[in-house]
């Protein structure tokens, strides 16, 4: 049922069942020697792989620098994250075009599983998150999916997977939840700045370090963090953390 339920969410041929995110990622990569990277709005991990950054807009893929260091035709694989941050939805269609027959997309989809973003056809490989504060929230786990058959040592923790199971049922529900508070806490600020406002996200990034955005967090018991992080903006900012509700 869980890689049924997969396919049917990434248009992918083939799913395989990891222990965590990180773990699906590192197979992902395995036989790439070089890869492009955001420079900002990606995961921890993604740094740990040989690789070199493409410039972003507050999380945004720049496309023309893209295009530039695809066309080097010294990279195996870019990997990115869709939404960038969690916030900023990237223009995989023209991603795809840009790497096409010159290095494999890889995209992380741990945050817009079950959504728009989350579409096969512009993506060679998925990786994704079951960890925690993820859309498929099962505490732990991952996976990869793709059209292509990988060798990849797959996880058999039977509660894991009921665990798993259960996310997946609850996904649709956690998607419109996390949309609505979101929706929510963008109309109270809205007289702030708001990276992406009208973007599909689970985070709500605010431009600069505003202390009336901190005291609205601690009233609403809103969990927050400041940028500049690397997996959300390479800036000041404040990002309300609503995919941790």
């Amino acid at each position: 049922m869980i890689t049924e339920r997969l396919k049917q969410l990434t248009g992918h041929k083939f799913v395989y069942l990891t222990s965590r995110g990180d773990a699906a990622i590192k197979a992902a990569l395995t036989n790439f020697r070089q890869v492009l990277i955001p420079e900002e709005g990606g995961w921890l991990s993604y740094k740990k792989f040989p690789h070199e950054l493409v410039k972003c807009n507050d999380a945004k893929i720049d496309l023309e620098d893209l295009k530039n260091k695809v066309n080097t035709n010294t990279f195996d694989a870019f990997l990115y994250q869709n939404p960038g941050g969690y916030f900023a939805e990237q223009p995989m269609k023209e991603i795809y075009e840009i790497c096409k027959n010159k290095c494999k997309v890889v995209i992380d989809v741990s945050g817009s599983i079950g959504t728009i973003l989350c579409d096969g056809k512009y993506a060679d490989i998925f990786v994704g998150s079951f960890g925690r504060w993820k859309l498929v929230e099962a505490g732990e786990g991952g996976f990869i999916s793709t059209n292509e058959i990988l060798e990849v040592n797959e996880i058999t923790d039977k509660d894991l997977l009921e665990k798993i199971k259960i996310a997946l049922v609850n996904l649709n529900g956690r998607i419109n939840y996390l949309t609505e508070r979101r929706k929510r806490i963008i109309n109270d600020l809205k007289d702030y700045n708001i990276l992406f406002r009208d973007d599909l996200g689970f985070v709500v990034v605010i431009d600069g370090n505003e202390e009336k955005v901190i005291n609205y967090c601690k009233m609403n018991n809103l969990e927050y963090t400041k940028c500049p992080r690397y997996i959300r903006v390479n800036k000041e900012a404040i990002s309300i953390e609503v995919k941790r509700l």
